[in-house]
């Protein structure tokens, strides 16, 4: 062998290496003889190796554990085992892929060996080996200078190489293939390839000519292996072959075991008759994915199904359903099918698992069955459809443990449906009979559940501390997932986000490598409520986007619960018409299951959303929750409403027989108000500052600052506005600046019109009812002048505008009462211009916010643009000012589009120069608020999606900020743009292990 010293130069180069050449032109031999001061990581791939889960296992080996688990997740998945294996490894590792090719485009390990292309720090150098291209696009590597291209041209020996190995005169006729190179300088021939492996075998000693030719029967062999075949000679032989590189090579990711080289796995005849040997071999030492290999070759589907089951255990769902792809469907029992359903389930495969399941009831309905079946409904079709599979089965104690879960399925579905005593019954009955721990956690988990909603706080963390115990003692992942949020949102209940985010910095993770996307977006959604409550809005709103998404992918009724609590960020954004349509579409998707938690969750919201606007539908829907059930928040609206302070008291009482602490502050504050008390707003202020919401601050303070008045009043409203500001929440800030000009007696403007997230009118700082406006025609009118920008239009546009159907002499007669009723409701004079057939809006009579949102953004970037000093309080001053898109309510009329696409994109670029400002500054909170801003308007703004990322990891916020490049992976693929590699910032000191 010689050194080749102009290739081996290469190989760490640049973050990835390729080489892609046939059989035999030396690439491994390059990459094993290429010296490094480097730590290695090195995997030759194989068929057993296609799928997400025992690619990962084989590439953690020694560094880290990879969860046997996997969900319907497999991009995600495949990103987040990508971080883990990067998190893990030295930030200098060399990685080694070799053969490549064996791998297939569609094939679930692609996903994650592209991952580790993009997210391996640019310390750290990869090699990927094979006689094909990778299966993924280079293009953004190749242009940024990061790719290393390695071809057969350049593997094949040179003159002088082949010289040196062969004689000369052989470069000619082999061309420089190293393979062949080797083989005529061992045989001194070169005839055709195959006569010549033929040749080379046929020299050596007839137990190696057998041992050769049953080793050709298996994918990877061992000495034992071999030696259990009859091969007594095995130790001495297979370590001499690997030694003189003919035909055997050690397999590097798998110490102890061997390979034959492609050209010999080629051209060798197996041997028959030594699959069954070989099965009972694998499976004595729990190689039970290589039994199923070898019975498969021997067409015993009897006895691959009893290996399904150990495979299940031991190699989780992607194996199975590897095994189970062998047997042909007319060999396949019910055993079969169950499994392999099992095996979809735990991917979160909801209906290929409901299939399969249906597959085998086709022998009886079992109680396994059927708790799996009811459960994928709970999940998917709701609550009702999981309790009609439940009461089809008959119990018949032959299965307790299964029998056990299907108790504590129908008692979640019975809690959903808000019928606690059901629940509460149905657990109970579930763990007297459970037989396993895994069994008993589920039905503490529900009792928890239970305990909960009825306020019994003692009783609900005992469950769940029993619940997580047993758990973990059953490896049951999906279990400890299900705890840890439900734990959170109970956390969130109290009050206690930080110790909510500390459970589902517990669960996150888990949900991430083990890619079940319905738990995880559960998690998020919980993770979401307790930013919210942190006042954390911009990040609250990712997270309940995210969960949202991953729901209405799954068609789950489980969406409900996202879009309530965005209907709440908009709200508090003062996006009107986002959180009118966020909250309907909850209630509509709460209605159609009948989940009573959901129903009473959106109708509070409305009410909240409606109380001043239109304080009758906000009543309307504040009693209909309680109607569903208790709630504080529903007591609150309407003591507000009715200034009852009754019902504000009876709010208390439940929220501190239920633990709700900022129930709780919130009847305090509400008292305080309307008793005029200025110890109550004390006290609530005080509770939530140690709650940790600032939001509530900000409700308090901007309370009392209308309790004191004059000048402290002011300062304090002043503060108060400021922080509203700063966290996003325009309307509280609004709220705040109200106050603070009642305090300094600064006339507010008699009439303001508001068009961004939503329409309406202010008059004297109170919002016109629906009612005032007699006709929606009117509205329109209006918002269509408002739209023109004080470009005067013609009556006859106009009216074809509105009525854009009729004839002319009616519109005529139409757009004259609607333009008196807009004259009326808004006070003659103020603002509409008749001059002679046009009609206009005068912008200097009636100022509209959109109009002082683009002055105040332009004068920012211009500032910006100039380095002045006024730039950042402009630009935060424009920012905070933009509450919704223009006219959100009527996205298809043409006459809006022009006005709203600008507003917007000057508002994207208003946000992108306070996240650059921030970043430069290393306010890094403050930057990820704002490309989360960016991002929920354009989820395709790549420069905002690396700073997202970037900004996180400086921050130490690892996990997160693999998380949030997984998101931007996959949002560029949407648009088949190649994704930059990952852009995290490491250090030795910030750097997480696993």
């Amino acid at each position: 062998m010689i050194r080749r010293p102009r290739l081996e130069g290469l190989l760490c180069a640049t973050r990835l290496t390729t080489l892609v050449a046939p059989a035999g032109y030396g690439k491994t031999t390059l990459l094993t003889q290429a010296h490094t001061d480097r730590p290695v990581v090195w995997h030759t791939c194989q068929e057993g190796h296609r799928l997400v889960q025992p690619m990962a296992s084989a590439l953690a080996a020694g560094w880290t554990s990879v969860p046997s688990v996997s969900g319907e997740d497999e991009s995600g998945r495949a990103h987040a085992l990508a971080g883990l294996l990067a998190d893990a490894w030295p930030e200098d590792v060399l990685v080694v892929l070799d053969d490549i090719h064996v791998l297939r485009q569609e094939d679930s390990a692609v996903q994650l060996l592209e991952a580790l292309c993009l997210q391996l720090p640019s310390s750290a150098r990869l090699v990927l080996s094979g006689r094909t291209p990778a299966p993924f696009s280079l293009r953004r590597l190749k242009v940024d200078g990061e790719l290393t291209e390695i071809t057969a041209a350049q593997l094949a020996f040179t003159t002088e190489e082949t010289a040196v190995v062969a004689g000369n005169d052989v470069h000619d006729v082999t061309g420089g293939w190293p393979i062949a190179v080797r083989l005529v300088a061992e045989t001194g021939t070169v005839e055709e390839l195959g006569d010549l492996v033929d040749e080379v075998v046929g020299r050596e000693p007839q137990q190696t000519r057998e041992l050769l030719r049953t080793a050709a029967a298996f994918d990877r062999f061992t000495i034992d292996l071999l030696t259990s075949l009859g091969h007594t000679k095995a130790a001495v032989i297979l370590p001499d072959l690997a030694r003189r590189g003919l035909f055997v090579e050690h397999v590097r990711a798998e110490p102890g075991w061997f390979a034959l080289v492609p050209l010999a796995r080629e051209f060798l005849e197996p041997a028959a008759g030594v699959h069954a040997a070989a099965a009972r071999w694998f499976t004595s030492r729990g190689e039970y994915v290589r039994a199923v290999d070898s019975l498969a070759a021997l067409e015993d589907w009897r006895g691959v199904t009893a290996l399904l089951g150990d495979v299940l255990r031991t190699r989780g769902a992607d194996a199975v359903l590897t095994a189970t792809s062998l047997v042909p469907e007319e060999e396949r029992t019910a055993e079969v099918w169950q499994l392999e359903g099992v095996a979809h389930q735990l991917r979160g495969e909801w209906l290929p698992a409901a299939d399969r399941f249906t597959q085998a009831t086709a022998d009886g309905l079992t109680a396994e069955l059927a708790w799996r079946m009811a459960w994928i409904q709970h999940l998917r079709g709701g609550p009702q459809d999981a309790l009609k599979i439940c009461d089809e089965y008959v119990p018949d104690g032959a299965d307790p443990e299964a029998e056990s879960m299907l108790l504590s399925t129908a008692a979640s579905a019975h809690w959903a449906l808000g019928d606690l005593d059901s629940a509460a019954g149905k657990a109970v009955a579930a763990l007297e009979i459970a037989t396993s721990d895994g069994g008993m956690g589920t039905a503490h988990t529900v009792l928890a559940m239970v305990a909960a909603a009825q306020g019994k706080r003692d009783e609900l963390t005992e469950h769940y501390d029993i619940a997580l115990d047993h758990a973990q003692k059953a490896g049951d992942v999906l279990g400890v997932i299900r705890i840890r949020s439900n734990r959170a949102s109970h956390h969130v209940e109290a009050g206690e986000h930080g110790a909510a985010l500390r459970e589902i910095e517990e669960m996150l993770p888990l949900a991430d490598v083990t890619g079940f996307a319905t738990y995880r977006a559960i998690g998020l959604h919980n993770r979401g409520e307790a930013l919210l409550g942190l006042g954390r809005l911009d990040e609250a709103a990712a997270d309940f986007h995210a969960a949202q998404k991953v729901f209405d992918q799954a068609g789950s009724w489980l969406a409900a619960a996202p879009l309530v609590y965005l209907g709440e960020v908009h709200r508090l954004r003062g996006d009107r018409a986002l959180a009118a349509f966020a909250l309907h579409e909850a209630l509509r998707l709460a209605a159609a299951k009948n989940t009573v938690p959901h129903l009473v969750l959106a109708h509070v919201g409305l009410a909240e959303l409606f109380s001043g606007d239109d304080p009758d539908l906000a009543r309307e829907h504040a009693r209909k929750a309680l109607e569903l059930g208790e709630s504080v928040a529903a007591l609150l609206v309407l003591g507000w409403l009715d200034h009852d302070k009754g019902l504000c008291q009876e709010a208390a009482e439940i929220a501190t027989r239920r633990g709700d602490r900022a129930g709780f502050a919130r009847s305090l504050r509400l008292r305080g108000v309307l008793e005029r008390d200025p110890v109550l707003l004390d006290q609530a202020l005080t509770l939530w500052r140690e709650i940790g919401n600032p939001l509530g601050e900000v409700r308090v303070r901007t309370a009392q600052a209308a309790l004191i008045g004059g000048a402290a009043g002011e300062q304090l409203a002043l503060e108060a506005r400021q922080q509203a500001a700063d966290l996003g929440a325009r309307v509280l800030a609004e709220a705040a600046a109200g106050v603070a000009e009642t305090c300094r007696k600064a006339a507010r403007p008699a009439l303001f019109i508001q068009t961004l997230g939503g329409f309406r009118v202010l008059r004297d700082g109170e919002p016109l009812p629906p009612a005032a406006w007699q006709s929606r025609k009117a509205r329109d009118l209006v918002k269509i002048l408002i739209a023109r920008r004080g470009r005067p239009i013609t009556r006859e546009a106009l009216g074809n505008l509105l009525w854009p159907d009729e004839e002319p002499e009616k519109v005529a007669n139409r757009l004259a009462v609607a333009l008196s009723t807009a004259r009326s409701v808004l006070r003659a004079g103020t603002g509409i211009v008749a001059e002679g057939d046009a009609i206009r809006l005068d912008p200097d009579v009636l100022p509209v916010d959109v109009a002082s949102f683009l002055a105040d953004a332009r004068a920012g970037l211009a500032a910006a643009q100039r380095n002045s000093s006024e730039a950042q309080s402009l630009l935060a001053a424009a920012e905070s000012a933009y509450h919704g898109d223009f006219l959100e309510e009527d996205p298809y009329e043409d006459w809006a589009a022009r006005l709203r696409e600008e507003a917007r994109l000057i508002y994207l670029q208003v946000v992108a120069v306070l996240a650059a400002r921030a970043e430069s500054g290393g306010e890094h909170a403050l930057a990820s608020r704002y490309c989360l801003r960016v991002l929920e308007r354009d989820p395709y703004d790549e420069p905002a999606h690396l700073m997202l990322v970037r900004v996180l990891a400086a921050a130490g916020s690892h996990g997160e900020a693999r998380r949030s490049y997984q998101t931007y992976v996959t949002r560029m693929r949407e648009i088949e743009v190649d994704p930059h590699p990952y852009p995290g910032v490491f250090s030795g000191s910030t750097r997480r292990r696993a």
